[in-house]
């Protein structure tokens, strides 16, 4: 009846590989497997594969423990003290017929996080229930070893440290000392687990181009390593070895510019080159400080700001005055030629005693044939005298020249003379013409204008 029952129990539990249990456990706990797996329901095979790459292991058979961390009971299956190793698939199988998956198991580190730096002291308080203490270092999980045991001192192999009162102490921390400390019960049982981390100084340090820089060394005495590596740079220089400075020759860009002191390495003066990571290791090879140094350009003296300050502002009035007699010109010659020649106008007077006199006219610009004129015609250029009598004006004089029978006009023989005084103001050739009918203020007068001069009056009519 129980086999039945088992057979039942397997093939609805643990009868597909797509039943697979995820578990997750901390470090020195335990993980229990499924009751359908338990004796004495199940009474097939255990076996476990470990996921980082190894051979597999049988656990259990026919409800037999075959490893002594699995801890076997009727109706339950718990595998203890879980570590790194334990991690991977758990699976079964039933007379060795197939197996198949049912846990895969995956370990974490839920171990209390302890920061020093190097040099420093770490202590702990060990419980009194507690038998023994182990060191697992950072980086070599199977170089367990047993630091300190309560019932059997002999059993210790080796390590820093020392147990006093309850309180285990570490002095001097170094990059050897960093790892995970477990505190365990004399049945193996974990009370407490402890990471270790020791960091080294950080130091930062902004110079400028010639100035001297002093990089400070750990307080500790021991002989240090030095290497450089340039900012941006991957390739590490050698600086000093075991406390001693290279010599010039292998300094390279640090040639005659880099002395060791009493407390530190000095550089004088700094080069822009120096920037870069500078790193001091003990004689382990653990890091024991890193120094940025950051160097700025070297800035300009006062009096180069304030020339350049000085040109930029006369460079700018320059300009200003330049642009401004541009625009000067370029107006000046715009209104020049926008400016109407004006002809000068001939005095004219009005008085009643004294009446005005007519200008005296030159001869009309040459024309083209009229038939108001002949071309041989000749004029009299004789002053002569017109006396008027108007009602209501006094006697008024004007004086007309008219042509000399023995003056040529200007321009010479081929230029017709100037048109009679009867001649038809409206006609296309110029001339002056009288018209006096009241008082009028002179119109301007020029050789070049194509206005008829007319004075009227009402007793002017002699022709």
């Amino acid at each position: 009846m129980l086999l039945l029952y088992a057979t039942v129990a397997w093939v609805s539990f643990g009868g597909s590989s797509s039943d697979v249990t995820p578990e997750q456990k901390c470090y020195g706990s335990s993980v229990t497997l499924p009751f359908s797996y338990t004796p004495p329901l199940f009474n097939g095979q255990l076996y476990f594969t470990p996921a980082k790459g190894g051979y597999r292991k049988l656990l259990m058979d026919k409800g037999e423990a075959k490893h002594p961390r699995l801890k076997v009971q009727i109706g339950s299956v718990r595998f203890t003290d879980l570590t790194e190793r334990d991690e991977g698939t758990f699976s079964i199988s039933y007379n060795n017929d197939g197996r198949y998956d049912v846990v895969k198991l995956t370990i974490r580190d839920c171990a209390n996080k302890v920061l020093h730096f190097y040099g420093e002291t770490y202590s702990t308080t060990v419980p009194r229930k507690a038998e023994f203490l182990e060191f697992i270092p950072l980086h070599g999980v199977d170089q367990l070893k047993v630091l300190w045991n309560r019932t059997d001192p002999q059993t210790n192999t080796g390590g820093r440290g020392r147990f006093k009162r309850n309180v285990w102490e570490i002095r001097n921390l170094n990059g050897a000392d960093m790892g995970h400390y477990n505190i365990r019960e004399k049945d193996n049982t974990l009370l407490s687990r402890i990471l270790l981390e020791v960091r080294e100084f950080q130091r930062d340090y902004i110079t400028k181009v010639n100035e001297r820089l002093l990089i400070l060394t750990p307080q500790s005495v021991t002989p240090w390593t030095v290497t450089f590596t340039p900012e941006g740079g991957k390739k590490k220089q050698s600086l000093m070895h075991e406390g001693g400075l290279f010599t010039d020759f292998d300094l390279g860009t640090f040639s005659r510019r880099m002395v060791a002191v009493h407390n530190g390495i000095q550089i004088d003066p700094v080069e822009s080159t120096d920037s870069g990571t500078f790193e001091f290791r003990d004689q382990q090879g653990y890091l024991v400080q890193t120094v940025q140094v950051s160097v700025n350009p070297e800035e300009l003296a006062t009096f180069v700001y304030v020339g350049i300050a000085v040109g930029i502002v006369f460079a700018v009035i320059v300009c200003c005055c330049c642009v401004r007699k541009c625009c000067c010109k370029k107006s000046s010659s715009k209104r020049a030629e926008s400016a109407p020649q004006t002809a000068a106008t001939p005095a004219a007077y009005y008085r009643n005693t004294n009446p005005p006199v007519a200008p005296g006219y030159s001869a009309a610009p040459a024309l083209g044939h009229s038939s108001h004129y002949s071309r041989n015609a000749v004029v009299s250029r004789e002053r002569t005298t017109i006396s008027l009598e108007p009602s209501r004006y006094n006697s008024i004089n004007v004086d007309v020249n008219y042509p000399h029978p023995e003056v040529a006009p200007l321009g010479g023989q081929g230029v017709d003379p100037a048109p009679l005084l009867g001649s038809d103001c409206l006609s296309s050739e110029p001339g002056p013409r009288f018209e006096l009918k009241g008082v009028h203020s002179a119109p301007p007068l020029s050789s070049g204008s194509t206005f008829c001069d007319v004075y009227t009056s009402d007793k002017l009519n002699f022709l």
